[in-house]
């Protein structure tokens, strides 16, 4: 199946006519019991089109904003083409937006229609409304809307059964690549989101560009387990997977997701860094603890020996023919390739599933950006880097190393925010924010943050992030966030792996053993980093950082503001040199 995506003017247009080229064949499947069961393109394709009538029989007009809120399923994915199939927007929000949050976009988006999951969104929004009608608000959860007294999603398709196809032929032949597609709010680590304005046009361009780097085809399955109110597993893993002849299997939960790879047999998973570091742990925990001389094997062909000594060839090859067989086996017996973004990935993490045959293809994009800004070809990936622009983009570095980019991906611009807009969108060129390099063959290098750049007291720029990396790349620190702006040193906040740490310093041991634990792998982890990139001094968190304490957004990026809020007396010890 080869796709001409520059001849589609919208992204329903795309889906149809795959679905076109092999009704019969899978596109998704959908976990129920201890199986994943499989819907062809014919019967998505279907549901799609009965839904959209019914949208069409409730009045749904073209351009009205619809929010779309609940986590991944089959029918959020059918509900979203549904959408755009009648010329609507949709509005995607994480499930486990706050009441504030969800009442300040249903404000700034204006949207007409409500799409829930079932009674925990609807409680959360206090059984209101909020100025939307009761019959523009529906639930996924039958019985959860009928206790409600609301409608259901599958419904529509009963709804719509007196509207003509003809008509909703009409909807998407008015369809056009310059027409907004989706407006996505962006979760960002402070303030109010933004809410960014992506046409159809910039979706299929992005998928477009990225393909040459990032090669997605048809017949692969792809296991989803992001949600898919972020905008990098939407445009990849959901529009992208869709289009280009990909099978969709969804995780029931993020929580399940090794369960889920074991029953669904995927080729590619695409996730944030945060699941390579557990899954990185994971593994090499097991071949650290394996004992006897299998174990000292293992070590040894991984670039894992605690005496430095070095693997010849064919102790590689046979640890690494060893390691993958089982991991393949436990990650469902097909997995070719992962794909990371949303964050930066530590290149330690990244060498070493190279190593064991099984890449990740790290990438780099924004919102603003639909999303993907860069990728490592999958036969030339550069641990440490982001890879190369995408060919149909044009990227440079500004003289403050800013990261800029334009091209056919590039935003609409900003709901309701033209200074926004103004602000980020100069001349055509996007300001990313972010702070990097080229390196001599092309390939991007991100520093950090240009707003998260701390500056201390000698006037030193440091990226927070890159000492992170390092930090959480050893197995005793599950999270790390660094600070230290003007002051003479930095300062971190550490929450160990309190499973490896008890076996390490034991269940009973004081205070002063954990610390001394820790210290020895902070000093392990930035060993080779100049004196003013060390972590002088550390505390440890009384708990995990977390999405529900408003630490992490929806993709676990760490939220700087609210971190330094919780934790502002244990700053200002260290700070005062205690800790």
């Amino acid at each position: 199946m080869v796709v001409d995506l520059a001849r589609f003017q919208s992204l329903p247009e795309g889906l149809f006519a795959r679905c076109a080229c092999d009704p019969g064949g899978t596109i998704a499947l959908q976990r129920q019991g201890n199986v994943f069961q499989p819907m062809t393109a014919a019967a998505f394709a279907g549901h799609v089109r009965a839904r959209a009538r019914g949208l069409l029989h409730l009045g749904v007009r073209r351009g009205e904003r619809v929010i779309l809120m609940a986590p991944n399923s089959l029918d959020w994915a059918i509900m979203d083409f549904a959408i755009l199939s009648v010329g609507a927007i949709t509005v995607p929000l994480y499930p486990t937006f706050s009441p504030r949050e969800i009442h300040y976009v249903l404000g700034d988006s204006g949207a007409g229609l409500i799409l829930l999951e079932g009674a925990g969104e609807w409680h959360r929004m206090g059984g209101e409304g909020w100025g939307v009608p009761g019959d523009r608000i529906l639930l996924r959860d039958a019985a959860a809307a009928q206790n409600a007294g609301l409608r259901h999603w599958a419904a529509l398709e009963s709804d719509g059964a007196a509207i003509p196809d003809t008509r909703l032929e009409e909807h998407l032949a008015a369809l056009q690549r310059q027409q907004t597609a989706t407006i996505v709010y962006t979760s960002g680590t402070t303030g109010w989101p933004k809410g960014v304005m992506l046409s159809h046009g910039n979706i299929l361009s992005n998928i477009e560009g990225f393909l040459p780097l990032v090669p997605l085809h048809a017949g692969q399955r792809l296991l989803s387990i992001l949600p898919l109110s972020h905008v990098f597993e939407r445009g990849t893993g959901h529009f992208g997977a869709y289009l280009l002849g990909l099978e969709v299997a969804y995780a029931e939960r993020p929580d399940t997701v090794l369960r889920d790879m074991e029953a669904s047999h995927p080729d590619i998973m695409i996730a944030v860094p945060r699941v390579f570091q557990l899954l990185y742990s994971r593994v090499r925990r097991g071949i650290e603890d394996r004992p006897g001389l299998l174990g000292r094997f293992l070590r040894r062909g991984a670039g894992i020996d605690p005496e430095g000594r070095p693997a010849a060839r064919w102790q590689r090859s046979i640890t690494r023919r060893l390691l993958v067989s089982n991991l393949r086996k436990k990650l469902g017996g097909r997995l070719r390739f992962f794909v990371s973004g949303g964050a930066p990935l530590d290149a330690e993490i990244a060498r070493f599933f190279i190593e064991l045959g099984l890449p990740v293809i790290e990438g780099y994009g924004m919102t603003e950006a639909s999303p993907v800004i860069a990728a490592n070809p999958l036969e030339a990936i550069r641990p440490g880097t982001v890879g190369q622009f995408l060919p149909n983009l044009e990227g440079r570095i500004a003289a403050d190393g800013e990261i800029l980019v334009r091209g056919p991906s590039v935003m609409l611009g900003y709901w309701n925010n033209e200074s926004a807009t103004r602000e980020t969108l100069v001349d055509g060129w996007l300001h990313t924010g972010d702070v990097g390099s080229l390196d001599p063959d092309g390939y991007l290098h991100i520093s950090d943050r240009k707003k998260e750049m701390i500056v201390n007291s000698a006037g030193e720029n440091i990226p927070p992030q890159k000492i992170e990396l390092r930090l959480m790349a050893q197995a005793l620190i599950d999270q790390a966030v660094v600070f230290g702006d003007r002051m003479p040193y930095l300062m971190a906040l550490i929450f160990p792996n309190q499973e490896l740490l008890k076996e390490r310093v034991g269940t009973h041991a004081d205070g002063a053993a954990t610390r001394k634990a820790i210290q020895a792998a902070i000093s392990t982890a930035l060993a080779d980093l100049p004196s003013h990139e060390q972590v002088r001094r550390f505390a440890l968190l009384p708990e995990a950082l977390s999405e529900a304490n408003g630490e992490l957004t929806p993709t676990l990026k760490v939220k700087r503001r609210v971190v330094a809020e919780h934790y502002a007396e244990l700053l200002a010890q260290m700070g005062h040199g205690k800790g």
